[in-house]
């Protein structure tokens, strides 16, 4: 009886195992086929209204690299509950601006920066000239918001007239660099910092060392610091016709302004001349309603957002000569390429692409990362050395940052272009290592053993003898002198006038220029028109330097992206005060990811980072 009974279970099991089998296959192959239809089927052309107005929504930061959408990634932004538009690129705010800028349809361009997190000054000018060149059609541009931050405000000044909420209000604040100090943390567990380093002020490694910033540090900080805020200040003014002191007074004016009008932060930002009226989030509507139309279904105006304006507003193929671009933008890392980064092995079969390939007169590097792997870096240029061995232009476009590293692999161009906001030189090296030896012997966990030579057992658990931290050391100033050496060759400088310029300061553009470091103060359009310039070019058009992936390798890249996005999960998942402390502890936890130089040796300017 009881052997019937589990005959009878057991069959029961099986059915369903292979009934939930059957269902769970079901839903993925239902999937497959939504995913093919979704990114693969044929769409058809979006109809646009006669009358709209073009909205610049942004959401996040500015990108400098588009991010490829994925079934993974999808459910990651359903699963944190996030239904914005992705992130927008900066080459496509452009495009849409350009286009919106002759369309009769487009009546206006509302800027709804709300949602858009804090982006450097660099992305913003070169968005905020766009707007200016839009503006020159007579069409109004509008900033409509709650509230404003700095970097969001600073994008609103360019609009006509900037609206604010009642209930908002427009917080500037001024820039800043703040770290995490490990040092009595470290003695407090018996923690081992090992720092190499060459360059007074390459202040990475600090934070392991001291409990504060050092005097060197701080100098170095408050020179570019002070360039950025001037530059924000000086811009604001211009476009809003205000004096300085109506955008960032002392403490005492502002006091006595917030008391005058009874603490009304709203109230505050009208009588200063930072916003022109204050209405209510339906009035915004309304108002932009009347140039623009209004759209009955959706209770708004006519509105069209940029991603779907450049898919109606697609531009026409060009046949004239071509100029090859290739984008790295984030840390630079050896080893699998992740998210964000630059993989020095994948970067350099582009490059090395775009130097078989006859159709390219030249090739434009925008480089927008702070530095990391020395390695990687290394194998990144001598990619580049071997694309100005087939005898065409290379022109670099500098971005937010290219320090360190990013400067490594700028060295060597033909001509090199900068903002005047980018950050950049931090010429200098440095290693670390941490050991727990004291830490594992106050536990009782001692390390011992035998081995050939003087070097064998050195690491986490036992520490690093003299012998090894010299040679360390040894290695670190090896590196540092090639770093000179590579940018007195490549920029055709004296080394003196290299080693000034070094030691780990971090520059502006405009210092940068000054010190002879880059050639041109200008954007990417500029040094496109200079790469066209050097090639012999008259006419040229824009070809993206791509890797050949064939269908397998898209659909298993898509369906197989296993990456968390940990940090939209981080911040849906905590209250809304704790947010900006666990975003600054992701940052340092993504900084020390970065950490895995095959030699142990960094050219990374952490602080430009931020900016």
């Amino acid at each position: 009886m009881w052997s019937a009974i589990k005959w009878i279970f057991r069959t029961l099991g099986r059915v369903l195992s292979i009934f939930r089998s059957l269902i769970v296959n079901l839903f993925f192959l239902l999937g497959l086929l939504g995913f093919f239809v979704i990114f693969f089927g044929e769409k058809e052309a979006p109809v646009l209204p006669s009358s709209a107005a073009l909205t610049l929504e942004i959401n996040g930061p500015v990108l400098e690299q588009d991010i490829q959408s994925s079934p993974r990634r999808l459910f990651n932004k359903w699963l944190a509950g996030d239904s914005a538009p992705p992130p927008l690129t900066l080459e496509q705010i452009k495009q849409a601006l350009a286009a919106a800028r002759h369309d009769d349809s487009i009546k206006a361009v509302v800027l709804r920066l709300q949602n858009m997190t804090e982006s450097s000054l660099t992305k913003l000018d070169e968005i905020g000239a766009a707007l200016e060149s839009f503006k020159t059609s007579g069409k109004p541009v509008y900033a409509i918001g709650d509230y404003y931050t700095q970097g969001q405000y600073y994008l609103a000044a360019h609009a006509d007239e900037i609206w604010l909420n009642p209930a908002g209000a427009v917080t500037i604040q001024g820039l800043g660099v703040y770290r995490l100090h490990y040092k009595s943390s470290f003695e407090r567990f018996d923690i081992t910092p090992h720092v190499f380093r060459v360059g007074t002020y390459k202040s990475f490694v600090e934070p392991y060392l001291r409990d504060d910033m050092s005097a060197e540090s701080r100098e170095d900080a408050l020179r570019w610091l002070g360039q950025l805020w001037q530059h924000y200040q000086d811009n604001v003014s211009t476009l809003r016709n205000i004096p300085a002191d109506h955008i960032s007074p002392g403490k005492e004016l502002l006091l006595s302004r917030f008391r005058a009008v009874g603490g009304d932060p709203a109230q505050y930002a009208l009588e200063q001349g930072l916003v022109d009226k204050l209405a209510t989030r339906h009035d915004m509507l309304v108002e932009v309603s009347k140039i623009a139309g209004w759209d009955h279904a959706a209770g708004t105006y006519q509105s069209v957002g940029v991603s779907r304006y450049l898919t109606y507003a697609a531009n026409e193929q060009s046949t004239a000569p071509a100029i090859g671009l290739i984008t790295a933008s984030g840390a630079i890392m050896g080893g699998e390429p992740a998210p964000n980064t630059i993989n020095d092995e994948q970067l350099s079969r582009l490059i090395d692409r775009a130097r078989r390939d006859n159709e390219l007169n030249a090739l434009v590097l925008r480089i927008d990362s702070p530095g990391g792997s020395a390695f990687a870096a290394e194998q990144i240029r001598a990619a580049l050395l071997r694309f100005k061995e087939s005898g065409k232009p290379l022109v670099v476009s500098m971005g937010s940052t290219a320090a360190s590293g990013g400067y490594w692999i700028a060295a060597d161009a033909d001509k090199i272009y900068a903002a005047p906001t980018t950050l950049t030189g931090s010429i200098g090296v440095f290693g670390l290592f941490l050991t727990f030896e004291d830490a594992l012997e106050k536990l009782g966990l001692n390390t011992d053993g035998v081995g050939t030579t003087d070097f064998v057992g050195a690491g986490l658990t036992t520490g690093l003898p003299e012998h090894a931290q010299e040679l360390i050391q040894l290695g670190v100033e090896h590196t540092y002198d090639q770093f000179v050496t590579l940018v007195s060759k490549g920029r055709e400088l004296e080394p003196k006038q290299v080693e000034a310029a070094a030691q780990g300061h971090v520059w502006t553009g405009s210092d940068a220029q000054a010190l002879g470091l880059v050639d041109e103060l200008g954007y990417l359009d500029d040094a496109l028109a200079g790469a066209a310039e050097l090639a012999g070019l008259g006419e040229y058009r824009i070809k993206p330097v791509q890797l050949p992936r064939s269908p397998k390798e898209l659909l298993m890249a898509q369906l197989l992206d296993s990456r968390l996005d940990a940090q939209a999960l981080l911040q849906t998942a905590l209250p809304e005060v704790l947010r900006p402390a666990a975003e600054q502890l992701n940052n340092e936890l993504n900084t020390l990811s970065q950490f895995n130089d095959i030699r142990g040796q960094y050219v990374l300017c952490v602080e430009c980072q931020e900016f």
